[in-house]
């Protein structure tokens, strides 16, 4: 069961998939070509600002988006993302896994002479420790479910004592764990920012006085002021981080955050430039120039629920897959996006080209609603977001609907309020949503998304969806890596057969460095690596 009302929290800064960084300068490159082209400096304070204070500090909790940007400088995991990519390397880990025979026996080496900021060693007993909090059901973590496929996750949730059977330290620095079967997905969920180690016992003091391993080390935090971090001097890395420290002030809008950027008072935007002020920026002369797009990996879509009426007529599903203008879509989203093709998007094992989805066919969409009974076509509610683009996405699709029959009654409400309605069965007959990949792996989809463990009250599957076919699919693809693309492409084809799910457009994402930035690149994972970036001058 893969997921979390929050993990789209942690996104709304990438709604409109918009990074900034101050002053307007170098434009967004790989990590290896940008730091090969540009001289480092090290010094300085970050300045950056968020509208939101995190809801936590706590990584086996955090799921927001100001908490997320944190996670990444405050903590260490055994195997994290290359900067401006999606390829591992061992972090706190040595090595990458010695896996067992049978794929299921993970054996980890931990990276020598590694502190905590506090300068206590970090040991396998902290990553037990750690790794099993995650299952302890007190921790309310909202990823708890990547973990079941950990031997003996499940049990520890009735005895959360000691570690979970399958995770053991073998000695100060190795550590074992077993899989109650094979995942080719989980060496990604070993480097998701919720695997950040945290020291024996300190599960408590987490959510407000965060203590990790990481580039940076927690100085000070003030509700609806500021968060305050400072170099942590016992990282393992001695190149890491550039800046001296990071200071971020909250409770500062978009909106404001944006002029604040313009004026230099800001290096890093926190949110995302609102979408309304997109076309404002893209046209301006010396703005305009440093805009740099590439493919995020997401997918906006539809959901149709298949269990009420009209939706659960699957007629009633294709009709509607027939009535979608993609590319027209993307002029109410200022074209940050790729009509989708299937439902995996680029970057993402299980991606292909081939198009899977129906084309554009108001006759045939009329056609398929005259066989499934409603010859002039019905009446029927959406729910999605009250912000921007989703709104505005909302009228197209009203209209787009309407031309085939298809009365749409959008209700546009707050995000607590979607999650909770959506994730009720026979409260939502159709919601426009999307997901960002927790990692580069098409299962994180299937099984967050649409898969028979996901239907359930609470989930994430909004169709409320079932099909063991294409369950089995996405199993194989785990158990077997060399297969995986290819069934996960069948499984997508079986998927969109049923019409459960009407992709819509795949994200993409837009970059704006600064002239006091250095090495800037997003992360498809993370977006921002600040411990990476550099300020040229030091002096601000």
């Amino acid at each position: 069961m893969r997921f979390v009302q929050g993990r789209v929290k942690r996104f709304i800064a990438g709604i409109s998939a918009v990074c900034l960084v101050g002053a307007m300068g170098v434009s967004l490159s790989a990590a290896s070509s940008s730091a090969a082209s540009q001289t480092s400096t090290r010094g300085g304070i970050l300045q950056t600002a968020f509208q939101s204070d995190p809801t936590t500090f706590d990584p086996q909790v955090c799921y927001d988006a100001t908490c997320w940007v944190n996670m990444e400088m405050l903590f260490n995991r055994l195997y994290d993302y290359e900067p401006s990519n999606t390829t591992l390397y061992p972090q706190a880990a040595s090595s990458m896994p010695k896996v067992s025979a049978n794929k299921k026996v993970y054996t980890i080496a931990i990276r020598p002479g590694m502190e905590f900021s506090n300068g206590t060693p970090v040991t396998a007993a902290d990553f037990a420790y750690t790794f099993s909090r995650i299952c302890n059901p007190a921790t309310k973590s909202p990823i708890v479910g990547f973990w079941t496929v950990v031997a003996g996750c499940t049990a520890y949730a009735s005895s959360p004592t000691g570690y979970v059977a399958g995770i053991k330290p073998l000695s100060t620095d190795s550590l074992q764990i077993t899989l109650s079967q094979p995942d080719a997905a989980f060496i990604y969920v070993l480097a998701m920012p919720h695997a950040s180690v945290i020291p024996t016992g300190s599960g408590a003091q987490q959510a407000q006085h965060p203590l990790g391993s990481g580039p940076y080390e927690f100085s000070s935090y003030t509700p609806g002021q500021a968060i305050v971090l400072k170099r942590n001097p016992h990282y393992w890395d001695p190149k890491l981080p550039y800046t001296d420290g990071v200071n971020e002030k909250l409770g500062v809008s978009p909106q404001v955050q944006l002029l604040e950027l313009e004026k230099g008072q800001l290096d890093l935007m926190g949110d995302a430039l609102p979408n309304s002020s997109y076309l404002s920026v893209k046209n301006s002369p010396t703005m305009k120039k440093e805009l740099v797009q590439s493919q995020g990996l997401d997918t906006y879509y539809l959901t149709l629920n298949t269990k009420m009426k009209p939706f659960s007529n699957p007629l009633v599903r294709e009709a509607v897959s027939y009535a979608i203008n993609r590319t027209s879509l993307l002029k109410y989203v200022n074209g940050q996006g790729t009509p989708a093709t299937g439902f995996i998007p680029p970057g993402v094992t299980g991606y292909t080209t081939a198009n899977l989805v129906n084309p554009l066919n108001v006759k045939k969409a009329k056609s398929l609603l005259k066989q499934a009974g409603y010859p002039k076509g019905f009446s029927t509610s959406m729910y999605s977001w009250n912000t921007q683009p989703w709104t505005n996405l909302d009228t197209a699709l009203q209209q787009q609907l309407a031309a085939v029959g298809i009365k749409l009654n959008v209700h546009p409400i707050q995000q607590s309020t979607f999650f909770t309605l959506a994730a009720t069965p026979g409260k939502a007959p159709m919601t426009l949503t999307f997901w960002i990949a927790d990692f580069p792996d098409a299962s994180d989809f299937f099984n967050a998304l649409t898969s028979c463990a996901a239907d359930i009250p609470g989930g994430q599957n909004y169709s409320f969806y079932c099909n063991k076919s294409v369950d089995r699919l996405v199993t194989q693809g785990l158990a077997n890596p060399s297969k995986a693309a290819a069934d996960y492409a069948t499984a997508t084809k079986k998927l969109l057969a049923d019409n459960p799910v009407v992709p819509l457009y795949f994200g993409v994402r837009t970059g704006l460095s600064g002239s006091n930035i250095g090495n800037f690149v997003q992360n498809p994972i993370w977006d921002y690596v600040i411990d990476h970036y550099w300020l040229k001058n030091t002096s601000k």
